[in-house]
């Protein structure tokens, strides 16, 4: 098994700030945005890299990490229906909140990332036995899912409007499969990206981002008539980014200093991700935020304050399990 190392952490920390963006930001900003599009593949590839490092995963653990997913769901939708009956006067079902939540529906819509990491981990025993016996096996199903990926991406272009609109996120499997198989071969790959000079690695990305942004802008504006970027994650573009970005962070040499630091932070990661869209939906219906320099300065604010709740939720017992997996 490969050891969860401290770059992972910085990895997930940077997937957290940008999934923050992402929302916070939003279109008010589309150069933002968009470089805030990798944090979904990027936990994705995390949750590949590690998953698929293990040594052998069954079902019982699977069974176990359902009952874990399926808890903080289904507590955090009961807990959003005190506000929906004291302020709009409605009662709901929070078994029935769960299932949209996971669908991408209701007030939890972003916990259809748990719905897809719930699909993934189904087959997750079998992908990791095939995986691990053979190299090849893990090497054709990445590239048989980059070919749905490139297949849709053309399709969409052709068409002239994103086909994914029609498919919830959290049944878009062809997108996440692919990322979460991207991350798991990265350990058997590794070695031969760190002959790369770090110098010309660090190029590579920032020239990788800036043709993504690029292309996306055009693509999203001039192509697909859909400026929204969730419709972007598998295009080629987008997936160099990623992967760049994702290995360049995999090798970055982090000093003793700062390692418990990030392993801290990235501890939160979890916490934030399901606190701040909760806070941004309340700040919003306060005072919409936009402009170019307001929601920046909200996206770091949201941050930080979603980080300060999450460390102050874990100190307490029983509330702890709300704001980690």
């Amino acid at each position: 098994m490969i050891n969860r190392n401290v770059n992972i952490d910085l990895i997930k920390c940077i997937a957290c700030i940008a999934i923050v963006g992402l929302h916070a930001v939003g279109m008010n900003n589309y150069s933002i945005y968009y470089l805030c599009g990798c944090g979904v593949p990027l936990f994705f590839m995390v949750n590949g890299y590690l998953m698929l490092s293990k040594d052998s995963i069954d079902y019982p653990y699977i069974f176990r990490k359902f009952i874990q997913i399926a808890k903080v769901v289904f507590f955090w939708n009961l807990l959003i229906t005190v506000p929906v009956v004291v302020f709009r006067k409605k009662l709901v079902n929070p078994i029935s909140l769960s299932f949209k939540s996971l669908l991408q529906q209701g007030y939890l819509w972003h916990f259809w990332f748990f719905g897809a990491l719930l699909l993934l981990y189904l087959v997750l025993p079998p992908l990791h036995r095939l995986c691990k016996k053979d190299l090849r096996i893990h090497i054709f199903l990445l590239l048989l899912c980059f070919g749905v990926c490139l297949a849709m991406s053309l399709l969409s272009m052709k068409k002239g409007y994103p086909l994914y609109a029609y498919v919830p996120q959290t049944l878009r499997l062809w997108i996440w499969l692919f990322f979460f198989l991207l991350g798991g071969i990265m350990p058997v790959i590794f070695h031969k990206i760190q002959k790369l000079p770090m110098a010309l690695h660090a190029i590579l990305f920032l020239s990788s981002a800036l043709i993504n942004n690029s292309s996306l802008k055009h693509i999203s504006l001039f192509i697909t008539q859909s400026r929204i970027a969730e419709y972007y994650y598998d295009y080629i573009s987008s997936i160099v980014f990623y992967f760049m970005l994702f290995t360049l962070l995999l090798r970055v040499p982090i000093k003793e200093a700062w390692q418990k630091k990030i392993s801290f932070a990235s501890s939160l990661t979890m916490g934030i991700f399901i606190l701040h869209p909760i806070i941004l939906t309340g700040v919003h219906a306060i005072h919409p935020i936009s402009g170019q320099a307001a929601p920046i300065a909200f996206w770091i604010i949201l941050t930080l304050v979603s980080a300060m709740l999450t460390h102050f939720m874990s100190k307490i017992p029983l509330v702890k399990e709300l704001v980690k997996l």
